[in-house]
């Protein structure tokens, strides 16, 4: 598999022992992930799993107008299409990707097998499954109680974490859908960013100028979910196979 699959970085699968990445490798398939692509669909059946390599998955609340929120991103920590291995096979909301990247995709019903058999993919899925669980409750209390800027600031950081960068590629009419609120008040809120020193934005490319202004201005969701994904991250097995590269 080292031949096929030279730049598997998703902590998912590098946490599995050689004899259960195995068992999957024969099935994935590496493919590249441009932003907007959608993974799923609501209502949808599931039919294949995405492992990202890089880039960053939106899971999207939307209403019956096409009007959305996102709540929860994942970046290579984890994977598309959960429900799927918890027996429920269609998806309550969109995913699509929001940064583009590459990966692996798998169809679902040979990670489901590999699932129930047990083992470290059953704990990592176990542990993944919580984290989003973290993240989205955590993203309901968020777009309820704080403040716009606050909410921002967070998005921000946390895209930021998973994609590794500090750079994101995004316009802020994309940027108010997943926060809920009007292109305006994006522009606005980014606007006062901008001139603080905190972000640059340009031709849809906003970057974090200074993080440690921008963590006092997020909210404590910010570092509620953060501190789940260290100490989740930390309790990861390292990887043991050869073929598995940083």
């Amino acid at each position: 598999m080292q031949e096929h699959l030279p730049h598997l970085r998703n902590l998912v699968l590098s946490s599995l022992p050689e004899n259960e990445f195995e068992a999957l490798s024969r099935h994935l398939v590496a493919v590249d992930l441009p932003i907007g692509r959608s993974l799923s669909t609501p209502s949808q059946p599931i039919e294949y799993l995405y492992f990202p390599n890089s880039g960053l998955i939106s899971t999207d609340a939307t209403t019956a107008k096409g009007e959305m929120v996102e709540v929860g991103i994942i970046g290579r920590e984890g994977f598309s299409g959960l429900p799927a291995l918890l027996d429920q096979p269609q998806m309550s909301h969109q995913v699509m990707m929001q940064e583009a990247g590459e990966g692996l995709r798998i169809r679902s019903a040979v990670v489901r097998d590999q699932f129930l058999r047990g083992g470290m993919l059953q704990r990592v899925v176990h542990a993944f499954a919580y984290l989003q669980m973290v993240q989205v409750s955590q993203s309901v209390l968020c777009n309820r109680m704080h403040s716009v800027e606050q909410r921002m600031a967070r998005w921000l950081l946390a895209s930021a974490d998973r994609t590794e960068s500090e750079a994101l590629y995004l316009t802020h009419e994309f940027l108010g859908q997943m926060l809920g609120v009007q292109r305006s008040t994006v522009t606005v809120t980014a606007g006062e960013l901008q001139r603080q020193g905190v972000i640059g934005y340009s031709r849809g490319r906003i970057e974090i100028l200074d993080r440690r202004r921008l963590r006092t201005l997020a909210c404590e969701c910010y570092g509620i979910v953060q501190s789940a994904y260290d100490r989740m991250l930390r309790m990861q097995p390292p990887a043991s196979a050869g073929y598995l590269l940083p």
